[in-house]
């Protein structure tokens, strides 16, 4: 499942990590301003606790990955009293007592913060984003905010901007609310803990720095209710139509310099969905409020649209994929969601999975902020927005801003509306150099590591072509490099453009996309990026 595909950016734009214009330090200014924040902080918290609904003393958790700083989200469960009505309790106790749930998605409230007007807001929204490099962030928001007043630690009070849903058994939302809210976080979860509780393992999971006081057992019956929970909202996404493909992701260790140590292919984990599926509930759902509010009036709000697939670019992929002999349902230049869900699990197993998940997902329009809601193509939803991180984006804190406005029926500024059309230019512009920035940090992780794994025999797979060469993805680190054919011993090679096959001339060995080989590094140029493979 896609959560939210990110930009599908032009190869031929290229922005260097070690560039002088992509890491800039806070103006003295910004930094002076959010020390002062943070110097009474907890003052502030105090004094701002009643006017807050309090969940202090409901379970409350954070799952975050085991190297984060920064916790913009937690999670709140509790069984609550059935509210059925006199008939609908009969039936219940026919069938077993039904239970319901109120599930609670906190977010750090950086909007009480960071106000309009002042130094730091105007350079929270110059950057627009954090930028995830492979050795370090660029965050948005300066340290004392990002990682430690606006981070939901464990076992202190934070202010939070929630979205509280009542669900059935069965995940199906029977009411909501939103508004401000003041939290204390039980535990800090990471991914791999919350998988080992859930996955029914006998052994006790890794302990995270700092919760030796907190046993995680204790927390493993609500952790599963959440599981189960999450799995039924995924299951309504689904078959709603959201796109269930997934890019692979990889994980870097880097030394105190930088250096990768190693790149491995991250597991995709229950946890991670456990999480995921929630957000996309807040975010779908906040959404779906103001859209009824202002009556899908475009320039009121800022959502997150994804468009319908280019027509051309589907055609193109339809035709790609019948080179392997596959045909996808379709209606004239029109492919639905659904349609193409059932193409995908059509590959499962299959050599060429990866290289067509690969182009299906190079089909895809790109996502962006409008304040015209389109809807959400890959998420098959009719509203969303982006509410649950405003720590590294900037249109969720100014969607808490607007939601804010909106719950207190107070007149919107009229500079608001004004400059959202631009604020969601800027964002999605900022949001492309973000990922092109991050895609070329990986690039260069990849280039560093493999210079120094020359004499190594490695798998992998064949994942375009060309008329000078293939390009091949290695399978453990994802790294893509270029078998020239002139390193293609023996033969004079020939590509076919149609078939998208390479044969030799003389002994007529093809290659196909979506082989399997054996590889070895020829070169990889940190400089340039580039990786010349060849096949043994």
């Amino acid at each position: 499942m896609i959560k939210d595909k990110k930009p599908d950016l032009p190869k031929k734009e290229k922005i260097f990590v070690d560039s002088s214009t992509l890491e800039i330090p806070f103006p003295e200014a910004v930094i002076a301003e959010a020390e002062a924040i943070a110097a009474t902080g907890q003052k502030s918290i105090e004094k701002e606790a009643p006017n807050r609904r309090d969940f202090r003393d409901v379970l409350t958790v954070t799952i975050d990955p085991v190297r984060a700083r920064d916790f913009d989200d937690a999670i709140s469960i509790r069984e609550i009293k059935n509210s059925a009505s006199a008939s609908d309790k009969s039936s219940a106790r026919q069938a077993g007592e039904a239970k319901q749930y109120e599930i609670g998605v906190h977010i750090a409230d950086v909007s009480f913060y960071v106000r309009p007007g002042t130094k730091l807001d105007a350079e929270a929204r110059l950057r627009a984003t954090s930028i995830y490099l492979v050795d370090r962030v660029i965050p948005m928001l300066p340290h004392a905010l990002s990682d430690d007043l606006c981070s939901l630690k464990q076992g202190v009070d934070r202010l939070t901007f929630s979205a509280v849903f009542t669900l059935d058994d069965n995940a199906n939302i029977l009411s909501q609310w939103f508004g401000r809210t003041i939290i204390n976080s039980d535990r800090r979860f990471t991914y791999e803990e919350v998988e080992a509780l859930t996955a029914g393992r006998a052994e006790d999971p890794e302990q995270s720095e700092g919760q030796e006081d907190k046993t995680a057992e204790q927390f493993r019956t609500e952790l599963l209710k959440l599981k189960d929970l999450a799995n039924k909202l995924d299951k309504k996404k689904i078959h709603a139509g959201a796109l269930a493909f997934e890019e692979d992701e990889y994980a870097y260790e880097v030394d105190a310099e930088g250096k990768p140590i190693s790149i491995m292919k991250a597991e995709r984990l229950e946890s991670h969905k456990l999480v995921e599926d929630f957000m996309l509930l807040a975010n779908k759902q906040v959404a779906e409020y103001v859209s009824k509010l202002v009556k899908n009036r475009d320039h009121a709000f800022l959502y997150r649209i994804h468009d319908n697939p280019d027509p051309e670019k589907l055609l193109e992929f339809m035709r790609f994929a019948k080179l392997f002999g596959h045909t996808l349902t379709h209606e004239g230049k029109k492919i639905s969601p659904l349609a193409m869900n059932a193409f995908l699990k059509t590959l499962n197993g299959l050599p060429e999975e990866d290289v067509l998940n690969d182009a299906a997902v190079r089909t895809m329009s790109r996502a962006t902020y409008s304040t015209k809601n389109i809807g959400h193509f890959g998420l098959a939803f009719r509203d969303y927005t982006h509410f649950t991180s405003p720590i590294r984006r900037y249109p969720d804190l100014v969607v808490h801003r607007l939601l804010d406005i909106y719950l207190k029926k107070e007149k919107m500024p009229d500079n608001y509306l004004l400059e959202l059309d631009g604020l969601c230019t800027h964002s999605s512009e900022r949001e492309q150099f973000a990922t092109i920035a991050e895609r070329d940090s990986m690039k260069l992780a990849q280039c560093r590591y493999l210079e120094h794994e020359k004499e190594k025999i490695f798998d992998g797979v064949i994942a375009w072509m060309a008329d000078f060469g293939l390009f091949v993805e290695e399978l453990s680190t994802g790294a893509r490099g270029l078998v020239r054919f002139k390193s293609l011993p023996g033969d004079y090679y020939i590509f076919d453009e149609k078939k998208m096959t390479v044969t030799g001339k003389r002994h007529r060995l093809t290659y196909h996309l979506g082989d399997t080989v054996k590889i070895k590094i020829l070169s990889s140029d940190p400089e340039t990026r580039m990786i010349d493979f060849e096949i043994v």
